[in-house]
């Protein structure tokens, strides 16, 4: 409870009639004034531990009363910058100053002749000695000024010694290089002493500069490198003893730059031995180096240490596999197995004696996997290195799940990358047929180690599936649906690729013997190969992962299916009309069946499998069906149209053959159009039954495509020569589209499932579309059949067009009576609405146009004609509507 709320709770707690406690009154905290929080704060990290308390009265809690020791304030910041520069900035800037005085001394004392060459070499020694003893004789009250000192002196013995041998030849090289040696010593023990890392660069720049500026330009491999090996190892002990990493990274860069130059200048093959010897040993030093610093001073890896780890490595390595790799190639391999049992064997050392420094430890273990990994391809070729990679993988995810070690379990998935990249960048180009070659699929050296790959990754499959279950879900799910993806698609990837070699290496082999049509057809059979293949694979994957729910696989099985029908809508279809093609019965057309089977299949499995969400299961049923009937369609579409395009191109080069062309190409679009509309009608339908409001749309759709392509294209064969009336191919794609459209009104009109609204719609759209398809295409036969009398008959041509224009207006007259009738007796009111408008209509073209144009015996009959019609109709009209009204009435006057 809160504090405000104790006493309430106490009250609450409290039995009845017992008298409250005082309340308890606490003394304000008070807070100490400024002055004594600053000296606190002051003198904080430098005051005396507070003496053992005895038992008394307690000081009040607002007072500070830990023992203070009297201590000066330490400078402030501008005291801080003012000690830097008069105590250290001033010193270095000096002792630089006095080094180049004493070389622009020994400059103009050579150029003047005052000092012989001995005496400029002995002064500058004296001098050096001399601020040696000085630093150390002010070492321990002036510190820093004392370093300076020392690295000045250090710093002109460098430079007297190089003097007295470079320039003037007093002594030999061999003495000098001892010289050289002996400050370099003297510098790193002086560092030693002091705790001085100035002094340590400077001993280190020294020691490595000295076999350059003393080098005499002939080769001492042994010599050279044995002092380098030296002065790496008094590395090695300074950074045990003084925590100096900078002298680590320092050693290792000058050593790397003094090896590379001397291979550079002196190597040849007869030093390899020598060679690869001392680079063994100063990978062996810098690889220590680090667990020097890192394991017996008990200091944290950094990145810093961590690079350099992997530059020696890399640079040992590479640089010995450069070195062997010509004579003593056969070796590689096991040199590598070598490097990693190294770093392994560092690993398992770190590990032992310091378990905390895991970014160390990793590190080691990471360059031995490396290694031997690098042993696979060094030593194998080819395929050979895809599947050592490849096995390594399962057997890392083994060792992974059955010690629970992560590392090794993401070291597999790296494997398994590098093994995939191979195969994918090598294997698959390397061993890929070749014109000269024989090839078999499945059985060559690509398939076998893909089959290995595909193997292993499996097996790392049923290894997380039984052995997975201490690891995060979420681990195990990546890594599980990794591995299947990627051995599902190597899978498929090795079928594709065999399966085009294959024809291809059929292609090559009937180049030049067979005819023309040969080669097509072989390539129409490796299209269709492949668009089998993935739509069998895609419906298997599919049906397998909605089985294990494996969410990934499902979606790349329908990634797989989308991309068959790309691939048969771009590719496949090309080959629609192939000569040697069948209708119906040819290998395009399979495809199709194929493709549309496994997409109703999976809508199939993907409807009924369990923990799906409704959303998606709508979406991914809807697309696969709506994807079904679109090929489908495409797939009868190109069927018709192929058919009648190779009968066309069977008559080419003919005479006399226009006229048997173009009957064709009539029959072409009466059968599309028939596909269009049979199609269309029939899915309504399904919609209509099922209650399918997608299905519904898209048939609608497609009936009013086919409707404007009979309106546009098939209508401008009205007049065609060929026609025999009302039996002819346009007449017919106009009934199959009005058949369609009827039958859609009658299953709207029963359906019991359909939205009112849209039932609504949808009727009256297809009534008005089916009247006016019937009265175009009637209008269209009456006029194609006198437009063939007058190109038949050319001296009745004025008759023959007056009676078009009667038959027009008869036409048009009957079947709007005939539609006011069906739509009083029906009780349509569209119908009788549509009925008078055409009358209407066709009113004004007997009144004005033909009253106009026809002659007195025509234009009679078409007056006479329409009248006795309109009578007949308004008779009717008459009759019926008052029948209609009177069964009504007496309905509504019946007792219920």
């Amino acid at each position: 409870w809160p504090a405000q709320e104790q006493p309430r709770k106490d009250a609450l707690q409290r039995p009845h009639g017992e008298p409250s406690p005082p309340p308890i009154i606490e003394p304000p905290k008070v807070e100490p004034p400024a002055a004594q929080r600053s000296r606190a704060d002051e003198t904080e990290k430098t005051a005396r531990p507070p003496a053992a308390i005895t038992p008394g009265p307690s000081p009040p809690a607002a007072h500070d009363v830990r023992p203070r020791q009297p201590q000066t304030p330490g400078p402030r910041a501008p005291g801080d910058l003012e000690a830097r520069i008069g105590g250290n900035w001033l010193n270095r800037i000096g002792i630089i100053a006095i080094t180049f005085g004493i070389a622009f001394f020994f400059k103009l004392a050579f150029e003047k002749g005052w000092i012989g060459p001995g005496g400029r070499v002995g002064i500058g020694v004296v001098i050096g000695l001399a601020l040696l003893a000085g630093g150390e004789r002010l070492r321990k009250r002036y510190p820093s000024y004392a370093y300076g000192l020392t690295g000045g002196g250090v710093l002109i013995l460098y430079l007297a010694i190089y003097a007295s041998f470079a320039f003037y030849s007093l002594i030999p090289h061999l003495l000098a290089f001892a010289c050289m040696t002996v400050v370099t010593v003297i510098a790193s023990l002086l560092a030693a002493r002091y705790s001085a890392l100035p002094i340590a660069v400077l001993g280190l720049i020294g020691g490595f500069l000295t076999p350059v500026l003393l080098s005499t330009g002939r080769d001492n491999q042994a010599g050279l490198f044995t002092y380098i090996a030296l002065l790496d190892a008094g590395v090695l002990a300074l950074a045990y003893s003084k925590q100096w990493r900078v002298l680590n990274y320092m050693s290792f860069i000058a050593t790397a730059l003094t090896f590379a130059a001397w291979m550079f200048t002196f190597y040849d093959a007869a030093k390899l031995w020598p060679t690869i010897f001392f680079l063994t040993l100063f990978f062996v030093i810098f690889s220590l180096l680090a667990i020097t610093y890192n394991f017996f001073n008990r200091r944290p890896t950094v990145w810093a240490d961590l690079i350099m780890i992997f530059l020696n490595g890399l640079l040992y390595f590479g640089t010995s596999y450069e070195l062997l790799d010509d004579r003593h190639r056969a070796y590689l391999g096991l040199f590598a197995v070598i490097v990693s049992a190294f770093y392994l064997g560092l690993g398992y050392f770190t590990y032992r004696r310091d378990s905390e420094d895991r970014l160390l430890i990793y590190t080691f273990l990471g360059l031995a996997f490396l290694s031997l990994v690098l042993a696979v391809p060094i030593q194998m070729d080819q395929h050979w290195v895809t599947m050592g990679w490849a096995i390594e993988g399962a057997v890392m995810t083994w060792i992974g799940l059955r010690v629970n070690d992560r590392v090794s379990r993401y070291a597999s998935l790296l494997l398994f990358a590098i093994a995939v990249a191979h195969w994918i960048g090598i294997d698959v180009s390397d061993f890929a047929y070749r014109a000269d070659d024989t090839f078999t699929p499945l059985l060559n050296r690509r398939a076998f180690s893909c089959a290995v790959l595909v193997g292993s990754l499996a097996a790392a499959v049923w290894f997380y599936r039984r052995m997975g279950e201490k690891i995060a879900d979420e681990e195990r799910s990546l890594f599980l649906g990794a591995y299947t993806l990627a051995a599902n698609g190597l899978a498929l990837a090795l079928f594709s690729l065999d399966a085009s070699d294959y024809f291809e290496q059929k292609k090559a082999l009937a180049a030049g013997s067979q005819g023309p049509d040969w080669l097509g057809r072989i390539e129409n059979t490796r299209r269709f190969t492949l668009s089998a293949l993935w739509s069998i694979y895609g419906a298997m994957a599919l049906a397998i992962s909605l089985t294990r729910k494996l969410k990934p696989l499902s979606l790349a099985s329908l990634a797989l299916l989308a991309a068959t029908a790309f691939k048969l809508l771009v590719s496949d279809i090309a080959y629609y009309d192939a000569r040697w093609h069948t209708t119906v019965f040819n290998l395009t057309f399979a495809a199709f069946v194929l493709l549309i089977a496994a997409l109703i299949y999976g809508a199939w499995r993907y409807s009924r499998a369990d923990d799906i969400e409704q959303d998606e299961r709508f979406v991914v049923v809807s697309a696969m069906i709506a994807t079904a009937n679109l090929l489908a369609i495409v797939v009868l579409s190109a069927e018709a149209m192929g058919h009648f395009e190779r009968a066309q191109e069977m008559i080419q080069g003919r005479p006399s053959n226009i006229d048997e062309s173009i009957r064709l190409e009539n029959l072409k679009q009466l059968a599309l159009s028939a596909v269009w509309s049979i199609y269309g009608a029939t899915a309504l339908i399904i919609g209509i039954r099922r209650n399918q409001r997608a299905t519904r749309l898209v048939s609608l759709g497609l009936l009013a495509l086919a409707a404007i392509k009979v309106l546009v294209v098939d209508l401008s064969y009205y007049d065609a020569a060929w026609h025999t009336l009302i039996f002819n191919p346009t007449f017919a794609a106009f009934a199959l589209l009005i058949a369609a459209a009827s039958a859609g009104v009658w299953f709207y009109a029963r359906a019991e499932g359909v939205n009112e609204e849209e039932r609504a719609t949808a009727l009256p759209i297809l009534i008005v579309a089916a009247n006016l398809l019937a009265i175009i295409a009637l209008s269209a036969e009456a006029s194609g059949y006198f437009a063939r009398q007058i190109y038949e008959d050319g001296a009745e041509v004025r008759n023959l067009r007056l009676a078009r224009q009667l038959s027009l207006s008869v036409i048009w007259a009957v079947y709007g009576g005939a539609m006011l009738v069906i739509g009083i007796v029906r009780r349509q009111r569209l119908l009788r609405i549509m009925a008078l408008l055409l009358l209407g209509v066709t009113i004004f073209k007997v009144f004005i146009l033909d009253l106009a144009s026809l002659e007195q015996i025509y234009r009679t009959i078409s007056f006479i004609v329409l009248g006795l019609i309109l009578l007949a109709v308004s008779f009717l009209y008459q009759r019926l509507r008052l029948l209609i009204t009177d069964a009504e009435e007496v309905r509504e006057a019946e007792p219920e």
